[in-house]
């Protein structure tokens, strides 16, 4: 595996040089920064980790991502001159000569595909689609994957596995939510069989949320996530469900979300 990742930062690094030295123009400008996120990444992995975790495939493409941002910031206070690095050597190509926000734009690009390749290179076994959702939850729902991202570092000391293709999180709330490939599921209390029950239907309902955000994209927040938290956490709306025995899957978004997690998974979801 970590040959796979040694292969892929090395052919992406001669993309560099051969761009950073020869290239102009729109090519020198901003396909070589597309390419500086991959090579960021594929370098750590080769050298750190090699395997794949949650660590690795979830969290650091989205850490190199930032990067990007910081040698921008880097770029605007003019670092390689501060440092007396040449332009033109490896470290002031990598660095980059002047601070344009447009990279930005080529940075999220080179997020993509670092997506696509580690979809092409991804060795899971159990979820036949797991690579095609990963990029498309990179891509088309980045939106509420990036924002799942920050919620699960916030929440990165609760337990936390892979499930069925997406990164679930055990966090200390008693509600559950979605946010691309990021499912958060209520707490379990230890031998307890009723609540884990109750946990697991959760999750199976949480999952179905996954498959809107692949279907919708950047019209998710809009069309599920906002009437979703509005239905479960504005007070009017919790005493109307009270008062008339409304459950809480009779909103459109929560029953599509449990009948489609039920289809994907052949088990039981929430349905009160």
């Amino acid at each position: 595996m970590r040959a796979r990742h040694l292969i892929s930062f090395s052919v992406l690094l001669i993309i560099e040089i051969i761009i950073g030295k020869w290239a102009t123009g729109f090519v020198r400008g901003y396909v070589g920064d597309i390419f500086v996120i991959p090579t960021l990444y594929f370098l750590i992995r080769a050298a750190l980790f090699a395997k794949d975790s949650i660590f690795s495939v979830y969290v650091l493409p989205f850490i190199c991502y930032m990067f990007g941002w910081m040698a921008e910031l880097l770029q605007l206070i003019d670092i390689t001159g501060i440092l007396g690095i040449e332009k033109g050597s490896l470290i002031g190509i990598i660095l980059g000569g002047s601070c344009d926000l447009r990279d930005v734009l080529a940075y999220l690009i080179g997020l993509y595909l670092t997506g696509l390749m580690l979809a092409v290179l991804s060795k899971e076994r159990n979820e036949r689609w797991y690579p095609l959702r990963i990029f498309i939850h990179w891509t088309w729902g980045y939106l509420q994957t990036f924002a799942g991202f920050l919620l699960y570092l916030k929440y990165r000391h609760c337990p936390h596995r892979y499930y069925h293709g997406v990164l679930r999180i055990v966090w200390p709330k008693n509600s559950g939510i979605s946010m691309g490939m990021f499912i958060f599921t209520p707490y379990e209390t230890e031998g307890d069989e009723g609540r884990r029950t109750y946990c697991e239907k959760v999750a199976v309902h949480e999952f179905g949320h996954t498959f809107q955000a692949l279907l919708l994209g950047p019209l998710y927040p809009f069309v599920i996530g906002i009437p979703s938290l509005s239905w479960g956490n504005i007070p009017v709306f919790q005493r109307i469900r009270n008062e008339k025995k409304i459950p809480y899957t009779w909103l459109f978004c929560e029953k599509w979300a449990s009948y489609w997690g039920e289809k994907a998974l052949k088990e039981e979801a929430i349905w009160d």
